[in-house]
């Protein structure tokens, strides 16, 4: 996070008040408020985030998962990709899961339905 506020999905983070210890009783200091994003028109672009990216849409590109799942998709290339580790090994090891989970993955990625490990829809 810089400056307290997530580049990737846009939270912004509350602190909690600093205590000062002086002569006098415990006094709070002041907080700034957070940065707060205004959504863009509905038809105009779409909201960014500080790194340039739509929140709620992962980091992981859409066309790089498709290229990996069509050359690689039987030893899970795609999958290790979007960070499902697990699920990249046991493609490993069942190749695909025989075949039948990398054409599964290969409609889901060309269908939008495919996520990531957070459950982010991949980007374009």
């Amino acid at each position: 996070m810089e400056a307290d506020i997530c580049s990737y999905c846009g939270y912004a983070e509350k602190k909690a008040p600093e205590m000062t210890v002086n002569a006098n009783p415990v006094q709070t200091q002041q907080i700034q408020q957070p940065v707060q994003m205004q959504p863009q028109s509905a038809f105009g672009t779409p909201p960014f985030n500080q790194a340039g990216i739509m929140p709620g849409v992962s980091r992981k590109s859409k066309t790089t998962a498709l290229l990996l799942c069509i050359f690689l998709g039987t030893f899970g290339a795609h999958k290790f990709y979007v960070g499902k580790i697990g699920m990249g090994i046991v493609y490993i090891c069942t190749l695909g899961l025989f075949g039948f989970g990398w054409l599964i993955d290969i409609i889901l990625i060309l269908s939008g339905n495919f996520q990531d490990e957070f459950g982010l829809p991949l980007r374009q």
